[in-house]
């Protein structure tokens, strides 16, 4: 299993000291780690979560992402929803598992799936550029990530600016 931490702090209580860094620069969160660490854990009833790619874990305030390659979703979901389930009830909040994507586009609809999607556009102005997502406002209630926590997870998985924008 890959994730954002490594095999050896997977295994244990502590943190190896590359792992400390990563946690003391923002590049992964105390409940990042606890998730990692839950997903390893059942990996012991679940083999199959032994290949597993984590790429990013982003914890919203009401949501949780897991951002993973695309043959690795359905492995995290679990039949039936099982693992999702797991780990809902572990850390109190909704899952959502992503597939892994750079292109903006592509992973904001990865991540907004029931959300009708209107267009993706670049705007480039003086101050400075970013992407456009412009969404259907009938289904803002939809969205389960606020919206700078959505631009957040984007800019963290493909490294550009976004926004949202309803319609």
């Amino acid at each position: 299993m890959e994730t954002g931490i490594c095999e050896v702090c997977l295994k244990n209580d502590m943190l190896c000291e590359g792992c400390s860094k990563k946690l003391e620069n923002g590049e992964i969160s105390e409940k990042a780690v606890e998730i990692s660490r839950y997903l390893y854990s059942l990996a012991e009833e679940y083999s199959y979560l032994e290949d597993i790619e984590v790429n990013e874990i982003y914890v919203g305030e009401e949501v949780i992402v897991i951002v993973v390659k695309k043959e690795d979703v359905g492995k995290v979901v679990g039949k039936g929803g099982e693992i999702v389930k797991k780990l809902a009830g572990r850390v109190e909040r909704a899952i959502r598992v992503v597939e892994m994507a750079k292109d903006v586009k592509k992973f904001s609809q990865n991540l907004l799936p029931d959300v009708k999607v209107y267009g993706v556009n670049r705007v480039f102005s003086p101050d400075e550029d970013y992407y456009k997502i412009i969404v259907s406002s009938d289904d803002s209630r939809r969205i389960m990530l606020k919206e700078d926590e959505f631009s957040e997870v984007v800019e963290r998985v493909t490294g550009e600016r976004v926004k949202l924008s309803f319609r």
